[in-house]
């Protein structure tokens, strides 16, 4: 009996020797990376003495927003790269390694990316927000001789579109933010008056034009030129508008009457 006693306790006491007593999260070139760069780290465990060990460790790893996850596993003491993708949000993001019964967390930092795409396919223009934070940037828009504006704010992949118009011609454009700049030459369009500008094409929020050929004659005309394009919405209103005036006259006829 007391030898399986002695047995026992003996294989016990090479168990605790053998298993982790902690894990450790480490970066050898820190915990600071770009947008759309890989995150670098090495996990380590330890025994009860504190002596590194092998063995295989269970990893996540979140971005900011919690949205890019990856899990995987990994051997102790080995280099490991994660790529989270150029989408990966902006901030601090975590590192969770779980070996046995320990667990170490680490945190580290994806810098901002403000960047956005220019498509002009014939006459519209798209704007897509391809970094990692939302966009919010002056959009420069040159179309011939006039420059306007347009200031959108977009979610991470979120898009918008706008029609660009002016006197049917060609034209050479212009659109650049500062950073990302799209030019093409010999662009046909077509609108009315002598608008120049871009609307935008979204259902929800359609904003004024980006800008007028000249400020002052010009600009009349075009806002006559929209009236004209927008006559049934105005033709409505006042179909509305008489047929308030007909129910009144009748109510005081009716009233007349009695």
């Amino acid at each position: 009996m007391k030898k399986s006693l002695i047995f026992f306790f003996s294989i016990l006491i090479l168990t605790s020797l053998v298993t982790a007593e902690s894990v450790d999260i480490e970066f050898p070139n820190g915990n600071s990376f770009e947008a759309g760069e890989s995150i670098t780290f090495k996990v380590v465990a330890y025994d009860a003495q504190g002596k590194p060990i092998d063995g295989t460790i269970k990893i996540t790893i979140e971005d900011a927003e919690r949205k890019a996850r990856t899990e995987k596993t990994a051997l102790s003491k080995e280099v490991i790269n994660i790529d989270l993708g150029e989408k990966a949000s902006s901030g601090q993001g975590i590192i969770t390694a779980e070996y046995q019964n320990a667990e170490a967390i680490a945190f580290f930092e994806i810098g901002r990316k403000e960047l956005a795409r220019f498509e002009l396919e014939e006459n519209t223009l798209k704007v897509t927000n391809i970094g990692n934070t939302k966009y919010s940037k002056v959009i420069k828009i040159t179309i011939g001789e006039t420059t306007g504006t347009k200031e959108p704010t977009l979610d991470i992949g979120e898009s918008v579109t706008y029609r660009l118009i002016a006197p049917e011609g060609t034209y050479g454009i212009r659109i650049t933010d500062g950073k990302t700049t799209l030019t093409r030459g010999e662009v046909r369009l077509t609108g009315t008056g002598n608008v120049v500008g871009a609307i935008d094409e979204s259902a929800s929020q359609r904003s004024p034009l980006t800008g007028v050929a000249s400020p002052d004659e010009d600009s009349d005309e075009a806002l006559l030129s929209y009236v004209k394009n927008n006559s049934f919405v105005y033709i409505f209103m006042i179909a509305i508008f008489a047929a308030m005036i007909l129910l009144g006259i009748e109510r005081r006829y009716k009233k007349k009457a009695k």
